[in-house]
């Protein structure tokens, strides 16, 4: 037991399940962890990700008993009306704790509350920095002085030197250039097997937490049935090895594909793992580097995987810390419409879209491309409210946090924020879909270059005068009246329908 003087307690949230190796020894701490109500609704959180949450806490709670710490855990109970610091305040009193001590907490709500309970309350408060980043907070904020927009190039190059990661002996990148993107379009052609990821053995407490989810948040998206994410470290670990060993060398030419034969075609589904902390972003990079090593990985397919860890990943996060608040708050298109039960449902009428919605509704993931060319694509194009869009996205998917889901939406999936870091929107009519997909040109075809046409005319005033998107009005004003007056009524038709 810790000196009196020196008593802490070490919170843990649900996203921070990090190896012991990352904490103080049990000599000098105690660890304090609750499942809350309040943090399972404020969103109407996928039920897959709820089961996540709730059955990989439990097994961390395992894991560090099995290390020597004591743990004050508090389950679930929907008779229990105290919220997460009423519970958090019980225990450090009763314990007569003199410090508090925590990870970087990312979500920034959350952050405030543990910030004000520590300042009412005159706790002594420590703060850690996350393993969850390779980034500090601090150097993200120097990077992002004075700069707009960001760049995130200019990010993963100065980290990529930083860190050393393909980088050769005179400081020039691996294979002659910084990223490979350009090689990482390709449609996934019929002769091309792709291999089946199979769901992860069900850890000692999911089939009490999937019950428990069903009996307590039934009107919650999804179903936590058909739950087949990892939710302890071994198995977060096994699933690595599953992506390096099967699906790792072919998934940088086809991340970008889109096909009814696989729903996660090459890529790692590892997400959702590394953002609660069962593995940490530097042990994925440095496992992925030794394995394309020892296995002749194509480098287009390293930088690629490496790009969105220490690239995007890292970016992301940095540009909610230093601008969540400005997105949250901005409407650039002044779009107001909401969405319909359909966008729920997978009722649209649009196969692409409804078959995207299906996926996220059965297991809570889909990788970019659908997130962000067809769901987030087409949400744009229908006008609808920057909040409910990230709503949307916030319950939907397993691996959303605000700190996730905040610079994807507003900055690249919808462009509500004017440009903080996306240089143009990301919007595409029928044939972009069409050339990455195995999808076939049909009526909804209609629907979906009426609602990318009339979208180009609405703003024609934004898209003149940029001079790499000048060329999209001037194409419009090429269709021919019968194709316009055709394409536009199915998009007039859609909007009537699909949204309010």
């Amino acid at each position: 037991m810790a000196n009196r003087q020196t008593k802490t307690l070490q919170l843990v949230l649900g996203n921070q399940l990090f190896s012991p190796d990352n904490l103080e020894p049990p000599s000098k701490i105690e660890i304090f962890m609750a499942e809350d109500f309040g943090l399972c609704t404020y969103e109407r959180h996928h039920q897959q990700k709820l089961v996540l949450f709730l059955a990989a806490m439990r097994e961390y709670a395992d894991e560090l008993r099995e290390a020597g710490y004591t743990v004050h855990y508090t389950q679930l109970d929907p008779d229990d009306d105290r919220d997460y610091i009423a519970k958090l305040q019980s225990v450090f009193d009763a314990g007569d704790f003199s410090e508090l001590a925590h990870f970087e907490i990312e979500d920034k709500p959350m952050e405030q509350r543990v910030v004000e309970f520590a300042n009412t309350s005159g706790i002594h408060r420590v703060e850690h920095e996350s393993p969850m980043f390779l980034c500090s907070r601090s150097r993200f904020a120097e990077f992002a002085r004075g700069k707009r927009p960001l760049r995130m190039g200019d990010f993963y190059k100065k980290e990529r030197l930083r860190l050393g990661i393909l980088i050769e002996d005179d400081a020039q990148p691996a294979g002659g250039q910084w990223s490979f993107d350009a090689d990482n379009r390709k449609k996934l052609p019929k002769n091309v097997d792709v291999p089946t990821v199979a769901s992860a053995e069900r850890g000692p407490h999911t089939a009490d937490v999937i019950e428990l989810v069903h009996k307590t948040f039934p009107d919650h998206p999804g179903d936590a049935e058909d739950f087949g994410w990892p939710t302890g470290r071994t198995a977060a670990k096994d699933s690595l090895e599953d992506f390096l060993a099967k699906r790792f060398s072919a998934f940088g030419p086809y991340e970008d594909a889109i096909t009814q034969r696989s729903d996660t075609v090459f890529h790692s589904l590892l997400s959702p793992l590394i953002n609660i902390g069962l593995l940490t972003p530097a042990a994925v990079v440095e496992r992925a580097l030794e394995f394309a090593a020892a296995k002749d990985v194509p480098l287009q397919s390293l930088e690629g995987f490496v790009r969105q860890l220490i690239g995007w990943r890292e970016f992301v996060r940095g540009i909610y810390r230093e601008f969540s608040d400005e997105q949250d708050n901005a409407n650039f298109w002044s779009h107001e419409r909401e969405l319909t039960d359909a966008w729920y449902t997978g009722d649209t009428g649009i196969p692409i879209l409804d078959d995207c919605i299906r996926t996220a509704q059965r297991l809570g993931w889909t990788h970019h491309i659908p997130r962000l060319m067809v769901i987030a694509n087409l949400m744009t194009l229908c006008e609808i409210r920057p909040s409910s869009v990230h709503r949307w996205f916030m319950e939907m998917y397993v691996d959303s946090s605000e700190w996730v889901m905040g610079p994807n939406v507003y900055g690249m999936g919808i462009f509500s924020d004017g440009g903080i870091f996306a240089t143009k929107p990301y919007i595409c009519g029928s044939n972009y879909l069409l050339k990455m997909s195995d999808y076939r040109r049909g009526d909804w075809c209609d629907v979906v270059d009426g609602l990318y046409w009339r979208f180009i005319d609405r703003h024609r005033d934004f898209f003149q005068s940029n001079p790499r998107l000048a060329l999209m009005p001037r194409a419009l004003d090429r269709l021919k009246e019968e194709k316009r007056s055709r394409i536009f009524s199915a998009a007039e038709s859609f909007l009537d329908e699909r949204t309010t």
